[in-house]
């Protein structure tokens, strides 16, 4: 299926993370919070403790398969972008990847379960206004 639209950029909006915030569950509530229903994530750097990552492994038979790697270790975030998606019902989807640098600069990344920030980490969002939702 291929699903577009049209959208305009709005604004743009700085949200920094304090230490102990999770990156994908504080931004979902924050775009909640605020009514942010579409936008992008234009950048994105700080530090991470506890990183979940989810990247695609082997496809077999057509399916995909998956794996999960915990890491648990101090990373400086290289990059993330991602985005917040308006769904039916007025819902929303939180989506980020990211690539981070464990202290020997060895880089991993992928799709971002889930991040705790360290001592900070710093995002912009473009804010994305459009006609309608996804329905």
């Amino acid at each position: 299926m291929n699903e577009t639209w049209e959208a305009t950029p709005k604004k743009v909006i700085y949200r920094r993370f304090a230490p102990g915030e999770s990156l994908v569950a504080d931004l979902d509530a924050f775009a909640r919070s605020e009514g942010i229903r579409s936008a992008i994530i234009t950048s994105c750097i700080g530090s991470v403790s506890n990183l979940r990552l989810r990247n695609i492994c082997e496809r077999e038979d057509a399916r995909t398969e998956f794996q999960w790697h915990d890491v648990d270790e101090i990373m400086e975030i290289v990059s993330a972008e991602g985005y917040v998606q308006p769904l039916p019902e007025g819902e929303i989807r939180t989506h980020i990847h990211i690539a981070v640098a464990k202290p020997s600069g060895e880089l991993i990344g992928g799709h971002c379960d889930e991040a705790t920030i360290l001592t900070g980490a710093f995002m912009y969002l473009q804010i994305l206004e459009h006609d309608q939702d996804a329905s």
